[in-house]
Parts: structure tokens; C-alpha cells; sequence
């Protein structure tokens, strides 16, 4: 199978067509669309949506996760401007942009019965009306214990 990713002017994919042709189509597309196109096969990492194509690293990259973040050219990742700490059963890091530093989160030790209760929810109405439902020690992991 063959991928081809339609660029825009900033190189950033904003269509993705596939086919099964063994001939190479990237000419044929890019001038019936008069845009950039780029193929790849299904045995190499396949981009999405919204990656950018990088003519220096000859790659696509993900989108920028955040604008402190830099792109490592080695790795092609971004990365922070300070390194992640090491997320442990009880806690995980996510980034805080506001503050350029890792935050720390604790992570929900639920009973199965209480994450399927909770995986039910869509609003703050739908958890107020199944709190009751939940064990002591769910509503108190999720903050609902007065």
C-alpha cells in the first residue's frame, strides 16, 4: 500500500490518500492538485493529520506540543526545555505551559466496578447522579467525600 500526503505551503499535511499501484504517483497527484505530495509505503512511520514535513531532517514530524518545546534533530521528537521526572505507579507528570515546568499528578486507583461506573460519564450531572454508586473510597479518590 501506498500513502501520499498532500502538503500545504508551511508543508504541513492536510490530505492523506492511499493506494495499492505499484507505480510511484507522487507526480501525477502533486500536479492534478498543484501542491506538494510526498509518498511513503506502509513499511515506514506513517504521519497523520497535521504533521510537517522537515525538508533539512528529510522527515515528518509530529505537531509542536507546545511553543517552549524544541525539535531534536537526532530524534526528530520534541522535547521540553526541562527534562520529564520519572512517573511512578502513584504519580504521572504532564507539562504546564504557563509555567514551563512538570507538574505532578496522582494517578486514580479505582476498583473495576467504580472505573466502569465512572467510564459511563459524560457530564458533571450524569457524576452527581451516580455518586451514590460509587465506594468510599472511589468518591473520596474523586474529590466527592464532603
Amino acid at each position: 500500500m501506498n500513502y501520499y500526503f498532500f502538503l500545504n505551503s508551511n508543508n504541513v499535511i492536510e490530505q492523506v490518500v492511499c493506494d495499492d499501484h505499484s507505480e510511484d504517483l507522487t507526480n501525477q497527484y502533486s500536479q492534478l492538485r498543484d501542491q506538494r505530495c510526498i509518498k511513503r509505503s506502509d513499511t515506514e512511520d506513517l504521519p497523520g493529520l497535521g504533521y510537517t514535513y522537515k525538508d533539512d531532517l528529510e522527515t515528518f514530524v509530529k505537531p509542536q506540543p507546545f511553543p517552549s518545546w524544541t525539535l531534536n534533530a537526532e530524534t526528530k521528537e520534541w522535547e521540553a526545555p526541562k527534562d520529564k521526572p520519572a512517573d511512578t505507579d502513584a504519580e504521572y507528570y504532564s507539562w504546564d505551559e504557563s509555567n514551563l515546568s512538570w507538574t505532578k499528578n496522582t494517578r486514580l486507583n479505582l476498583s473495576q466496578a467504580d472505573a466502569d461506573l465512572v467510564a459511563t460519564i459524560s457530564s458533571l450531572e450524569e457524576l452527581e447522579a451516580i455518586k451514590d454508586q460509587l465506594s468510599e473510597g472511589g468518591r473520596a479518590q474523586l474529590g466527592l467525600v464532603s
